[in-house]
This record gives C-alpha cells, structure tokens and sequence, in this order.
C-alpha cells in the first residue's frame, strides 16, 4: 500500500472518530455497576444501558441515601432503592443499591447525599456525585 493511500485511510479514520464523538456503543451493553470509589467520575453508559449505583449506609441510625433531582434528564430510575444488610446481627449496616437505565442521549450529574431527612444538613453528611454521559 502506498503512503499517500495510507495516509489518506488515516485521515479519513480520524474524521470518522472526530465526528462520532463519545463511545461507540454496541448492543446490548452490559450493565455497570459503580460504587463509592466512583465518585467525582464520569461514568459512560449506552441509551438502554443499566446502571446500578450501590453506596455504604446503615438505615438503623437514621441515615438513608436520597438522589438529588438531575440526573433525571438521561436516566430513569428502576424501581425502589433496595437495602441488603452485610450480616443478620440488629443495626447491622449494608449496602444500598440503585438501579437505573440510561434513557436518553446527553450528559448530566447524578448525585446522592447520606443524610437524616429529618434533620437540617449537617456537616457530617455524606454525598456521592458522578457525572453521567449517555451516548448513542
């Protein structure tokens, strides 16, 4: 193959990835899980994909996980929030998971803030925040 041929299927390819910025997804995309080592990521999911959020907590104190409004433009949440405690022992902690589909191409911010609802914010509250990028 010549260089002047190799170089233009190379200029041609660069057009190609130029134009279709983001991932190219392929169908069906397997699930992503992300947990709290995620956070102040950006998390990349394909229209249609599912996304599980799973976040530490511990209901029997009071405190629960709560998703802010936002994410709600390219996501749609699956279900209720479901809890499953590490051990049987009382006040055990556990994991909260979230389930989501990536319901619309476009970016926005997902994020979740651990707190008691019936107290005002306090500085001890946790927050879990990544952005979200659906693509084609």
């Amino acid at each position: 193959m010549s260089r002047k041929r190799l170089r233009s299927i190379l200029v041609a390819m660069a057009a190609l990835v130029w134009a279709c910025p983001g991932q190219a997804c392929a169908a069906p995309a397997p699930a992503k899980v992300i947990e709290e080592d995620a956070a102040g990521s950006t998390v990349t999911l394909c229209r249609g994909q599912k996304l599980t959020v799973r976040l530490r907590g511990n209901p029997t104190t009071g405190f629960v996980w709560e998703k802010s409004a936002g994410a709600d433009a390219v996501l749609a949440q699956l279900g209720e929030p479901q809890f499953a405690p590490d051990s049987r022992a009382l006040g055990a902690g556990g994991i909260y998971s979230f389930s989501f589909q990536a319901s619309a191409v476009g970016s926005a911010p997902l994020k979740f803030i651990y707190h008691r609802p019936f107290e005002s914010v306090a500085a001890s509250t946790r927050i879990f925040e990544v952005t979200i990028e659906v693509g084609e």
